[in-house]
């Protein structure tokens, strides 16, 4: 199979009716003014070094009392001036722990912002306060339809707000991800999630739906990229769709060509530890060769869990299938 080699630099801008993987996507990044100093630094470094490529850029700082305008950018020197220009300060967010966050009303705004494409544009979301709403399928419908993927880093201690699983729905029906972590492991597990529009072609978006102990085993799978390629594959899994807890005991897994070989073995001494909910890493990937996924799990209860498998490379290739959604 032949397929289009693609850097994020190389991204065609030009206009299109069709929504189309490789056109210059737009990147959005929505924070809480609630999120802690250290996890905002953070952040910001590793947003604008890996977006330096992107063209087509936007951010704002949610969670304040009064409402703030997202900001667009055509390049990543104002994209940076803006976010260390709006940094988290406690005397302009909402003083309590009742509010709920204000973060789908920022979605909808950049939804219909009529400034940047939305094919194809991908969102990151660092949140503390939750937001009250449960059901959000307007928005979820309007992202899917433009092919809009949400990553969202959500502190498992939260400011405010009761309502964590609209963000997990949120993230898991646009084939993104969601990640529960605090403190230094919500600095990891978004840092992760950043390295990714190094590598933004997702090939692999897959949900296993588990409980007790067990095995998941993911068929035979290719890299899609020019034959003889080698180069580094990324991947996040994700182990709950809340906060982690004393239900989630271990799992062990391993990327193997399938002649045997095993090219990635977790937990061991050079594999990613487990962020939160989500452990993220990458393995070196050779497109001449096919490769499988086998995970055992155990959770100490019989109630229904969701494993996510993501996987990304430099590879242009069409969009992959949403989940069933309505």
């Amino acid at each position: 199979m032949k397929w289009l080699y693609t850097y994020v630099e190389q991204c065609n801008s030009g206009s299109s009716d069709a929504c189309l993987p490789y056109q210059n996507n737009t990147i959005f990044y929505a924070y809480s003014n609630d999120i802690d100093f250290d996890t905002y630094r953070q952040g910001v470094y590793f947003m604008v070094y890996y977006t330096k490529k992107y063209t087509s850029l936007a951010n704002v700082r949610f969670d304040t009392k009064q409402e703030e305008e997202i900001e667009y950018h055509s390049d990543w020197r104002s994209f940076n001036a803006s976010i260390y220009s709006h940094q988290p300060k406690p005397s302009l967010g909402y003083g309590d722990k009742t509010t709920g966050s204000n973060l789908y009303k920022v979605l909808k705004k950049f939804l219909n912002n009529g400034k940047v494409s939305l094919c194809g544009a991908q969102v990151l979301v660092l949140s503390k306060r939750y937001p009250d709403e449960s059901d959000v399928s307007d928005i979820i419908s309007q992202l899917r339809a433009n092919h809009v993927m949400v990553r969202i880093a959500v502190d498992s201690i939260p400011s405010g707000g009761s309502n964590s699983a609209s963000l997990y729905e949120m993230s898991y029906q646009t084939n993104g991800y969601c990640a529960f972590a605090t403190g230094q492991d919500l600095e990891i597990a978004f840092a992760y999630m950043t390295e990714i529009f190094r590598r933004p072609y997702q090939f692999i978006a897959q949900n296993f739906v588990v409980s007790g102990s067990g095995r998941i085993e993911k068929p035979a799978f290719e890299i899609p990229a020019s034959d003889g390629f080698i180069n580094w594959c990324k991947f996040a899994i994700t182990v709950q769709n809340h906060t982690l807890d004393n239900t989630f005991v271990s799992m062990n897994y391993t990327i193997e060509r399938t002649d045997g070989t095993h090219v990635y073995e977790y937990p061991s001494d050079y594999s990613h530890h487990l962020s939160g909910t989500a452990q993220t890493d990458e393995f070196y990937c050779n497109s001449s060769l096919s490769y499988k996924w086998t995970m055992d799990y155990h959770y100490n209860t019989n109630e229904q869990q969701i494993y996510q498998l993501r996987m990304y490379n430099l590879f242009y290739h069409d969009f992959l299938p949403l989940p069933p959604f309505g």
